[in-house]
């Protein structure tokens, strides 16, 4: 590697980490001052705001790389291709495309940090926060989810009105007990306990729908073997707190219940696409202000001011309409238009394949 290509790294480097770091702060800052007026009447501590917006950041960082790594490259180029020091690395016999290799190595290790980044250290900080946001505004008061349906293995549907997780107690509870597909029972329970293989029902109302009688009683222990916890549907609600191999568990564990979430099999596969999002927004930013299409070079060579104006122009526009394109093949990937684990990756592909083809039309 040349001097002059390690002074860019060097370069590049320095400009990505404090764009980083200080984008990622303002906007953990901006997202509190949006959320402020939610949290005061609970009457949280000054601790507690400088908390949130500390483990925000994790989030901001994980979601801002590829753009600012889009900036950056843009900024650090055309300050290159201003000076000419690439041209004259060209024409004293140097390949551009065999010179700018460091800089591909470099996007691939940003990628991979990513990657682990997004995995293991993001959803543990995004973790923490939701704890910390239950705990201030739950004080006092149970978690409380509302109209769950679960279905045990003898076929059992059971539809919760309120679940109470502190307590595993649910209220307004119906349980419809079907044998040889034909609804044979149905038991109202103002509440339930839930316990590992039983619940048990009390001041219910019991339809026997073979005699046609109804019976009151005031407790009855019922054995009920859920397909599913109903914690697990509660992580279902949280699935920005997870990596992709919870993500795979969780998925395993609904197909072994006969159940499938198209919300998972889709972010499964957007958790992977978005790692080569980076790659290829390096490749970008490498290929346009080096002359990859003339239009282009026009406006990195000849602008003498306000380029980083322009630079930070041009990746937000791209970044904007990246965003708009990939949100709806994932709506897509959603509402089963296109399959779960094809529609996340159209977008990536198709930068790609534009990067990649500026990035060969680079003239050596």
């Amino acid at each position: 590697m040349n001097i002059v290509c390690k002074s860019y790294i060097k370069e590049f480097l320095k400009t990505f980490l404090i764009l980083l770091f200080s984008m990622s702060l303002l906007l953990s800052i901006v997202g509190l001052i949006e959320k402020i007026d939610d949290f005061i009447p609970y009457k949280p501590s000054a601790t507690f705001f400088v908390e949130y917006a500390l483990y925000s950041i994790p989030r901001y960082i994980f979601y801002l790389m590829p753009f600012i790594t889009l900036v950056t490259s843009l900024f650090i180029f055309s300050v290159g291709v201003r000076s000419r020091e690439f041209l004259i690395l060209s024409v004293s016999g140097g390949k551009l495309r065999v010179i700018l290799k460091p800089f591909l190595i470099l996007g691939i290790v940003i990628s991979i940090f990513g990657f682990i980044f997004g995995e293991f250290i993001q959803p543990e900080f995004t973790k923490k926060l939701n704890i910390m946001v239950e705990k201030l505004t739950m004080k006092g008061k149970n978690s409380v989810q509302k109209d769950i349906f679960l279905r045990a293995k003898d076929g059992t549907v059971i539809k919760i009105g309120e679940y109470l997780a502190g307590q595993r107690k649910a209220k307004d509870v119906k349980a419809f007990i079907i044998k040889n597909n034909i609804l044979t029972k149905r038991i109202d329970a103002q509440e339930a306990e839930i316990k590992e293989n039983h619940w048990i029902f009390k001041n219910t109302l019991i339809y026997d729908f073979l005699s046609g009688k109804v019976e009151k009683s005031e407790s009855i222990d019922y054995p009920i073997n859920l397909k599913i916890s109903v914690a697990t549907f509660k992580d279902i609600k949280k699935i920005e707190e997870l990596g992709i191999l919870e993500l795979i568990q969780k998925r395993k564990e609904l197909k072994r219940a006969g159940l499938s979430n198209p919300k998972i099999d889709t972010d499964i596969s957007g958790r992977l696409s978005y790692n080569f999002v980076t790659f290829f927004m390096m490749v970008l930013g490498i290929s346009l202000p080096l002359g990859a299409h003339e239009k282009f070079s026009f406006i990195f060579s000849k602008t003498r001011g306000g380029s980083g104006i322009i630079t930070v122009g041009i990746g937000l526009i791209i970044t904007i309409v990246y965003w708009l394109v990939y949100s709806i093949f994932m709506f897509m990937g959603y509402s089963k238009i296109l399959p779960s684990f094809v529609s996340p990756w159209i977008t990536p592909l198709i930068f790609g394949f534009v990067s990649m083809k500026l990035f060969y039309a680079i003239k050596q």
